[in-house]
């Protein structure tokens, strides 16, 4: 049975009756509860990058208001709990991102982080917070090095981007399978995404005949990564597989389609905001990429028909002061949000070790954006949230998806 969550007031008055969905054990939990978290409020916060991702922030805070207005979240011990939630920006600095957690655990004392963003404050903070025994769930990250340190960090569930490895596995099957002959060439950022993207790539293409003729590198800080898609481009290559992210993708698909360079091209999930990265590559530039990902894209209106899209319009227009409804990052964290509630919705008791129990336990879930297809599915041995996703191609300056993979739970 899927758990569809929705955002109107009726929706949110009813949620209670859908934590039946997890069938499991409903006794609360024994013994005093932990810090940030009373009978009536939990306390939760989480660090990003403002100039990039405050939307995200903003459109979990207004859905949490939302909650609150009709009397907070019906939760697994039978408690409706307010949420208290406070978001610090870090420049997406990983020294700020610690001070910022450092602040929210020992000072406000929040019962957990969530949806932090990026893979570099992920890792910079997972090991304190497993100190302390504070959960970070959600955080935005797929990197595989969750799950290699996932013993020594068990506090992290729940990412919200595809664990790297499966996302590049899918990826090098749809080259195997469109592009047998290909000559590949790869832009990647030297950090740890970068490194064990291409990693992941060359252990997927093992065996298969398909090259990879052309690899660049970049640093974050660098200014430009032109010139190494001008090597690239020189290479030879017909199918160029870009793992950078953000403002770097925008320019790689600018400077290809300056030099006229027109491989098949494939872009990082992480990496396919319509309005930010791939809009103001240019005209055509960004026309024919493919990529994946697992909520509609808001900032077209090719699914305004489909009932979660409307509640998420309807939702973006109750706090148009502060949200766009076009806004795909505001939709992200919105998304994001709605699987914290799920998660709380089935927590059966008041410590962490109860949230993280039922973060770790969402099977089935589905959210007002959700593709047709697509479920989030979480469990103890695997810490990333998304276990299915939809390929889909940029096409007439809107994303289309195809069939919904999912990930098998033997890999």
């Amino acid at each position: 049975m899927n758990r569809i969550l929705a955002v109107g007031v009726t929706a949110l008055c009813a949620t209670a009756a859908l934590t039946a969905c997890s069938g499991r054990d409903t006794a609360a939990a024994a013994g005093d509860c932990d810090p940030g978290i009373t009978d009536s409020e939990i306390r939760l916060g989480t660090s990003l990058v403002q100039s990039i991702a405050g939307p995200q922030a903003t459109a979990a805070s207004a859905l949490f208001d939302d909650i609150n207005a009709v009397g907070g979240v019906a939760m697994g011990d039978g408690k409706s709990r307010t949420i208290s939630y406070t978001a610090l920006d870090d420049g997406y600095d990983p020294a700020r991102t610690v001070s910022n957690v450092r602040s929210l655990v020992e000072q406000q004392q929040v019962f957990a982080i969530h949806n932090l963003i990026g893979t570099a404050s992920t890792l910079a903070v997972a090991d304190y917070l497993t100190q302390k025994n504070v959960p970070l769930v959600f955080p935005m990250t797929g990197t595989d090095e969750l799950l290699a340190t996932l013993d020594a960090r068990p506090v992290v569930a729940g990412a919200v981007n595809p664990q790297t490895g499966w996302e590049v596995g899918e990826r090098a099957k749809q080259i195997l399978r469109d592009h047998p002959q290909a000559k590949i060439a790869v832009l990647y950022s030297n950090d740890s995404l970068g490194n064990g993207s291409l990693d992941a790539l060359k252990s997927a293409l093992a065996g298969s005949g398909t090259q990879i003729v052309a690899q660049q590198s970049y640093e974050q800080t660098t200014p430009s990564v032109d010139s190494q898609v001008v090597n690239l481009a020189n290479s030879g290559a017909d199918v160029f597989v870009n793992f950078a992210t953000a403002s770097f993708v925008t320019q790689s698909l600018k400077k290809a389609h300056e030099l006229s360079w027109k491989p098949e091209t494939y872009i990082y999930s992480g990496a396919t905001d319509t309005n930010f990265v791939l809009a103001p590559a240019g005209p055509d530039a960004a026309e024919g990429v493919h990529s994946f990902y697992w909520i509609y894209d808001v900032s077209s209106t090719d699914h305004d028909q489909l009932p979660g899209v409307q509640k998420w319009r309807e939702f973006a227009q109750r706090h148009a002061g502060a949200l766009k409804s076009t806004d795909t990052i505001a939709a992200t964290g919105y998304n994001t949000a709605q699987l914290l509630v799920a998660a709380l919705e089935q927590m059966k008791g008041c410590t962490r070790a109860d949230l993280l129990d039922a973060v770790q336990n969402l099977h089935g879930v589905t959210t007002d954006l959700s593709i047709d297809g697509v479920t989030f599915d979480t469990g103890a041995e695997y810490p990333y949230a998304i276990t299915s996703m939809a390929p889909m191609t940029f096409r007439d300056g809107s994303w289309h998806y195809d069939a919904v993979v999912t990930r098998s739970a033997e890999r």
